[in-house]
């Protein structure tokens, strides 16, 4: 189910690159992402993380990205797709799993990134003037609560610069010696990896955590999506 509706190929713009990795853990889990347009030379840009593991995450996560997809259709805004999606979740009320999610729409004109933050870990942006954690406020998951504050924010990506989406698997991968990866590690090879195609960044910042995990136990999915601003 997980890996069904991942998209096979991400779409492409003159202006922009898009990449995606995902790693499951040895148990099924729940990290979903998508890349696909919405309206005139817009793309949506989705990350999420149903909390647990196990098959219900796995078709919690398939009926909140449909729900997504089909909210997208019809909501101009990233909060207002977010907040709909809440609202037909908390409705089944048949279940407390809850799921957090970043989900975005990226105007390929201007370069301005229109995102709202359900809970979900804040993106990074790199750029010539370097790496920052963006601005954030508090966010609430989406399942478990009628009425949920967003972060809802826009930042523009320039040419040369990078956006980083990525689970919460990724900071707390550990090391045989038990220490987690954690977001300095994160910035620290996002950083080197400047100006390159967004599919590059991913595949290369997995192999960075391969790498430091040394064969360790893995519990959660690690799940990252990037834009590159050419």
């Amino acid at each position: 189910i997980q890996v069904s509706i991942l998209p096979d190929v991400l779409p492409t713009n003159p202006c922009f690159d898009f990449g995606a990795r995902i790693d499951p853990a040895r148990q099924v889990g729940g990290d979903f992402y998508d890349v696909f347009p919405v309206g005139e030379n817009k793309m949506a840009i989705l990350i999420g993380d149903v909390a647990d593991k196990g098959v219900p995450s796995a078709i919690f996560m398939a009926r909140v990205h449909a729900l997504i997809m089909a909210e997208a259709d019809s909501l101009p805004t990233a909060d207002g797709v977010l907040r709909k999606v809440n609202e037909h979740v908390t409705r089944l009320e048949k279940s407390t799993q809850f799921v957090t999610a970043l989900y975005g729409i990226l105007d390929c004109a201007t370069g301005d990134f229109d995102y709202a933050r359900a809970g979900h870990e804040p993106p990074l942006l790199l750029s010539p003037e370097g790496i920052q954690r963006l601005p954030h406020g508090p966010g609430m998951a989406l399942g478990l609560w009628e009425e949920i504050a967003l972060d809802v924010g826009r930042v523009r990506l320039a040419p040369g610069s990078s956006l980083l989406l990525f689970t919460d698997g990724m900071t707390d991968c550990r090391n045989p010696a038990g220490e987690a990866f954690g977001l300095e590690r994160i910035q620290d090879a996002f950083l080197e990896l400047r100006g390159l195609p967004a599919q590059e960044v991913c595949d290369r910042l997995l192999k960075t955590l391969f790498d430091y995990q040394q064969g360790s136990k893995q519990d959660d999915d690690v799940t990252l999506v990037a834009i590159h601003a050419a």
